[in-house]
């Protein structure tokens, strides 16, 4: 990495080389990588939960075919 340069802001540092604005601020890169673990989560767990929605939705399906099954039985 070049040589850095500090910013107006104390958050921000400048690298001459690359002319790249880099943010030091270590609580807030702590802070999204907090939030980007629990959103994926989030995800994880919905996923899950859709999974067996679907799931049940079978269930509920083969349960009324079989209940149709066995009343059109019944009723011969």
């Amino acid at each position: 990495m070049g040589t850095q340069v500090q910013t107006e802001d104390p958050r921000f540092i400048r690298d001459v080389h690359s002319k790249a604005l880099l943010n030091t601020d270590y609580n807030a890169l702590q802070q999204h990588r907090r939030e980007r673990v629990y959103f994926h989560k989030q995800q994880n767990d919905i996923n899950i939960l859709r999974g067996q929605v679907e799931e049940l939705t079978t269930i509920r399906v083969e349960m009324l075919e079989i209940k149709t099954l066995l009343t059109e039985f019944l009723n011969k």
